[in-house]
């Protein structure tokens, strides 16, 4: 923030310059016709630096890291790290063949050692956050020789290559694992990748430097370097992309329209794999019961929601608790409100009337989250649900994430903000790391506690089922309890990733994961 106000000074004293006329040498002298430096302003800073910590965003982990496999930019599958690979007859040992002469940015060849480090510190490390994710259906991992690695899966598992695209798989420096334990990805020293860029500088919640590697496998990309600076303010982002002053940028929705409109600005939107809405805090005391939690469910009028918030930009009210984009997603329609229904179902946990006082937690750096939790907190009480709002910024969101113990003494939330994605654009990650029983029931990737038994069953079958409709049909079950019957959150809209620039940008394009391809990203003077 601090960095883009200079920016702007300056962007106002170079114009009152031109203004005041300069030498004829000056003004005429050729420009390249590309920027060596493309700056984006971004709404908030990553959280951590390694993809197996992180669960800000991909945005940027992918510039800085590879992973054995990733997702095409038409959602296929394709090699990254991992040139071929195949399933042994037992169904269980997947052969990775690595590409030879791939370096890190400290200039250190990658070798099958640090994809072993990598997955070992995911298996035998139960602080590491996506621990549980990985050890749901990798059991062992071993070096065949310095360019073939092996993945031992826990039984035959359908969606493994679709899991291996999740950002937890980015691949790290395994003598960075041993110098930096817990603190890597914290600093822009303890980071070093095989990605386009390395991190050259981060000062956190302020900006960060990407700087392009000559020694990257694809070749090197064509813009020097990425300052992405840290504005959580949407109005300073705005009036940063319409002044010049940064040439990509994320704003809100409501100013989409006008945006397509002004001269000089191109907006683009992708469809993504994500969805917006409101979790449930299950070891809440009104909230850990399915019948208040369907009764709030049936309370809020999310087609509202989304007409007023999101329409503008073509979002859709979910129909399901993952986006139509993630295999294995099924349509079960938009949940109409029903304040009838509501009030019985109020009546039958034994709160006629309501009569309760809940509170939300708010991350208002989520798009639209703090109108939305507006229009619920005045949906609810007309049961008679007294819903209030508390607002947390970045940092407390975070941490009240990690390191909890059930029943959450820093959790005090019934409801709470949240973005729901399939990392994997696979049902098994979008589903069962975030709503399956954790064996500790401190659910570090269920952050509302939700707990049920025939939900775990479903998904834990789906896992190894390899017949598609069968998995197709366990997902449909599944989806159907949490959706409704035993709902987990209240899902509003299906996300489309959306993006602001100006149009001397080309090149730019993203996937699914909303993950940007540098390969051809540059931008004219």
């Amino acid at each position: 923030m601090k960095k883009l106000m200079a920016m702007l000074i300056v962007a106002v004293l170079s114009a009152a310059a031109v203004f005041a006329g300069g030498s004829e040498e000056e003004n005429t002298a050729p420009l390249p016709e590309f920027k060596d430096t493309i700056t984006i302003a971004t709404g908030a800073d990553q959280n951590y630096m390694d993809g197996q910590m992180n669960n800000t965003n991909d945005v940027y982990l992918r510039a800085v890291y590879s992973q054995l496999v990733r997702r095409a930019l038409d959602g296929s599958i394709e090699g990254d790290l991992a040139e071929s690979w195949s399933v042994g007859e037992d169904g269980v040992t997947w052969t990775f063949n690595l590409r030879h002469g791939v370096k890190f940015h400290n200039g250190k060849e990658l070798t099958s050692a640090d994809v072993v480090a990598s997955y070992r510190r995911l298996l035998d490390n139960t602080a590491i956050r996506y621990s549980s994710l990985v050890s749901g259906y990798i059991k062992d991992v071993y070096a065949v020789d310095d360019y073939t690695v092996c993945l031992v899966t826990t039984e035959q598992i359908a969606s493994l290559l679709a899991n291996l695209t999740h950002r937890s798989n980015l691949i790290l420096d395994a003598d960075y694992i041993e110098k930096y334990g817990m603190e890597l990805g914290l600093t822009a020293e303890s980071v070093n990748g095989t990605g386009p860029y390395r991190l050259a500088y981060w000062d956190r919640d302020q900006e960060m430097v990407l700087e392009s590697f000559e020694g990257y496998y694809r070749g090197e990309v064509p813009t020097k370097k990425i300052d992405i600076l840290i504005v959580s303010d949407a109005n300073a982002r705005l009036v940063a992309i319409e002044t010049g002053q940064v040439d990509i940028t994320t704003v809100n929705t409501s100013e989409v329209p006008r945006l397509q409109e002004t001269p000089g600005i191109q907006v683009k939107m992708y469809e993504g794999i994500g969805a917006h809405g409101l979790q449930f805090n299950c070891a809440n005391e009104y909230t850990k019961d399915t019948r208040v939690r369907q009764a709030i469910s049936y309370a809020i009028d999310r087609q509202l929601i989304v007409d007023t918030l999101y329409a503008s930009i073509g979002e859709k009210a979910c129909t399901s608790p993952v986006n139509p984009n993630v295999w294995g997603y099924n349509d079960f329609g938009v949940i109409q409100q029903d304040l009838d229904k509501s009030r019985e179902l109020l009546a039958e946990a034994g709160y006629p009337g309501g009569g309760f006082e809940i509170s939300i937690m708010c991350d208002p750096t989520y798009n639209k989250a703090t109108e939305t939790c507006e229009m619920v907190v005045a949906m609810l009480s007309e049961v008679g649900i007294n819903a209030t709002i508390e607002t947390v910024d970045v940092a407390t969101f975070n941490s009240s994430m990690g390191g909890r113990t059930y029943p959450g003494e820093r959790f005090p939330w019934a409801m709470f903000i949240m973005g729901f994605g399939a990392g994997t654009a696979d049902c098994d990650e979008g589903l069962r790391r975030i709503w399956t029983t954790s064996p500790d029931g401190n659910n570090n990737n269920n952050y509302g506690w939700y707990s049920n038994a025939e939900v775990d069953r479903l998904l834990n079958e789906a896992k190894s089922e390899l017949d598609e409709e069968k998995r197709l049909d366990l997902y449909r079950q599944a989806e159907q309890i949490l959706y409704i019957d035993d709902p987990a959150a209240v899902w509003t809209n299906d996300r489309y990733n959306v993006w602001t620039m100006t149009d001397k940008v080309e090149g730019f394009e993203v996937n699914v994961n909303n993950a940007i391809f540098w390969d051809n990203l540059r931008c004219r003077n």
